[in-house]
């Protein structure tokens, strides 16, 4: 889809993203070759997901090449313009994404471990594939003329004119309501909010003895049918690399009695058996001998509240060292705009997922953690276009309302794209990833809704607000000293003139 798309949007230079795109994948291939990871699904998600965001790198090139075009440049002073305007943004953005992509990797255990491995590497690749591969590229096809005119499609025009800064009130006043309704339903559902992997519950090893591997997707709706709420089963190895070794996780803890039938006593069967039970029936022979469990743990409730402080933990850091980044390449209100809209994006997000019934799981708090670094990304293209306009308009008397209005419209057809081919890969991977991924993907396509709406009317109204209060600050101490100086200026004339 992504593919299909950057071909009928951008045409040739189009075909130039897809190569990019397929010399990226093979990055990222091998760099997991090199490092002996495992392909696992999450870490295919992390790989997908990084097609979809390398794709964002091409975006902001090319709508950089139309601008240049429209100002009446040359094809080849454009794409060079281009690639040197545009190289700066993405090195910003995608250095974002990667401050999540280490965090993920510091706090996360297991399956998020994989996925961050391969989500930072397949930043490190966009960056090598946008910044040396694609230029190569397009620098080869002019000097053959195989690119001779920059065709592209246009949707949105090119300053639009919306007053986006004007209704910035009434937005936040909605985005504000919004967020209390999702609070208030996640506060009244308590401990509901999340899964086997923040309660306490039980964790086996099982070994299922079988010649053919037993996918996982069958283990877990085994477990699911037999009434086991969202279990949660990740394939694993050992030092023998035996085959159909899983981890279970389930919210069960106590025994379950079942009654005696015409005078037999009743039964007693912990977790553990039950679940023997469950999944004898995927074994060849089908006897309980077949199932055999290989390590058993209770964990209880303090683990379950420790893995939610190191959840909490995890967001709180990836906050501090974005606004920290944010706050050395542009200023404080720009570092402090950016993080209020990252905060926005998680209360919709979490409030949004509590409304639709959801669990947060380690797979959740994953996709809130792309989103933090995902969402910054179209804020940094805004506010590097307000960076670039406030250079260009100082001493002009151009009020900085009316700069950030101007840079919100002129970015808005990259904000858009980009946002677009990034939701083409969670779309699909919401539908056709498994129910592993399941509610990582719903979450990441909800925030990625949730981050370009927030990187267009909550980022920049924040900048401006502190931009507001430093004035008037700057004002408030400037009117005594005028006062003392126009006195100074009354007793030296005698009291006969006014300040």
């Amino acid at each position: 889809l992504v593919g299909v798309f950057m071909v009928f949007y951008y045409q040739g230079l189009g075909i130039v993203a897809l190569l990019g795109l397929v010399v990226n994948a093979l990055l990222i291939i091998a760099a997991m070759a090199y490092f002996n990871l495992t392909l696992t699904l999450p870490g295919i998600a992390g790989l997908v997901l990084t097609m979809g965001m390398a794709v964002d790198a091409n975006v902001l090139i090319y709508e950089r090449i139309r601008e240049e075009l429209r100002l009446g440049h040359t094809v080849l002073a454009s794409v060079e313009s281009a690639f040197k305007r545009a190289g700066i943004t993405i090195l910003d953005a995608n250095l974002t994404t990667l401050i999540a992509g280490a965090v993920l990797m510091q706090f996360g255990t297991g399956p998020i471990q994989g996925f961050a491995l391969t989500l930072s590497i397949g930043i490190c690749t966009t960056l090598f594939s946008a910044l040396v591969v694609t230029p190569a590229i397009v620098d080869f096809m002019l000097s053959k003329k195989l690119i001779t005119k920059c065709r592209m499609l246009a949707v949105v025009p090119a300053n639009p004119g919306i007053p986006f800064m004007q209704v910035r009130k009434v937005v936040i006043s909605v985005s504000m309501a919004c967020i209390a309704v999702g609070m208030v339903w996640f506060g009244t559902r308590g401990m509901d909010n999340f899964g086997v992997d923040f309660r306490q519950g039980t964790n086996l090893m099982l070994s299922l003895k079988a010649d053919q591997q037993i996918p996982v997707d069958q283990v877990r709706s085994a477990l699911t049918s037999a009434g086991f709420s969202n279990p949660v089963v990740q394939e694993t190895s050992d030092e023998e690399n035996r085959p159909n070794l899983f981890i279970v996780r389930v919210g069960d803890v106590t025994r379950e009695t079942t009654a005696g039938v015409e005078g037999a006593p009743a039964t007693v069967r912990t977790v553990a058996e039950r679940i023997q039970e469950t999944l004898v029936p995927l074994t060849p022979g089908k006897t309980p001998g077949e199932v055999v469990v290989e390590d058993e743990q209770t964990v209880g409730p303090s683990v379950g509240a420790q893995l939610r402080w190191d959840a909490l933990n995890a967001l709180f850091w990836a906050l501090v060292f974005i606004i920290g980044y944010v706050w050395v390449r542009f200023e404080l209100r720009f570092a402090l705009g950016a993080v209020l809209a990252l905060v926005h994006d998680l209360f919709f997000t979490v409030g949004f997922f509590s409304l639709l019934g959801g669990e947060i799981s380690m797979g959740v708090i994953a996709a809130l953690l792309t989103i933090l670094g995902y969402s910054i990304n179209d804020t940094i293209v805004v506010f590097d276009r307000v960076r670039e306009d406030m250079e260009k308009s100082r001493g002009r008397g151009i009020k900085f309302i009316s700069v950030l209005n101007g840079a919100i419209n002129v970015t808005l057809s990259r904000t858009l794209l980009t946002s677009l081919t990034t939701l083409f890969v969670a779309v699909v991977l919401a539908i056709c990833g498994g129910e592993a991924i399941q509610d990582f993907a719903v979450v990441l396509t909800i925030g990625i809704l949730v981050g370009t709406y927030s990187s267009i009317f909550i980022a920049s109204p924040v900048v401006l607000l502190f931009q507001n209060l430093k004035v008037a600050k700057a004002l408030k101490a400037e009117g005594p000293a005028q006062q003392d100086r126009g006195g100074r200026r009354r007793r030296n004339t005698g009291g006969g003139a006014t300040a």
